[in-house]
């Protein structure tokens, strides 16, 4: 058949197979799907959800060329005053988590809290998806 990158995002979001798990203690860990083209000139496109359970996150497109300058949101955090670089080291405590994954637990709570409202952020959330797919496409055409 013809296997897509929708057709992987799909087969990790799957529950019911039990490749997706958001319960019991344990919560599948961030997803990849990449695609590489055979034409070594094309760029590699990989989608990362950088985000627990797959169902309830989005694959986004990171594309990695020389030269690229990465934007803010992509940056691990740093601290001014970091306790893992203080001596004595970490005396205090910064909250690591990343942008990107504070604001997947905000709309988590939001899905959880509000079904109504959960659901049409998931759409967004899936329109923007959408968005990086087809971006991905032009790109190697």
């Amino acid at each position: 058949g013809h296997i897509t990158a929708e057709t992987f995002m799909s087969i990790l979001r799957d529950k019911d197979s039990g490749i997706c798990v958001d319960s019991e203690g344990f919560r599948t860990a961030g997803s990849m799907v990449s695609v590489l083209p055979r034409d070594p000139a094309l760029p590699c496109v990989h989608f990362f959800t950088a985000t627990p359970d797959p169902s309830r996150s989005v694959f986004k497109p990171f594309v990695f060329v020389a030269g690229i300058k990465p934007v803010p949101q992509v940056r691990s955090p740093t601290f001014l005053h970091d306790p893992a670089k203080q001596i004595p080291r970490f005396q205090s405590s910064v909250d690591r988590r990343h942008e990107l994954y504070r604001r997947h637990q905000a709309a988590l709570e939001l899905m959880e809290q509000d079904q109504e409202q959960g659901q049409k952020l998931l759409e967004t959330l899936r329109d923007l998806e959408q968005q990086g797919l087809e971006g991905m496409k032009a790109l190697l055409e």
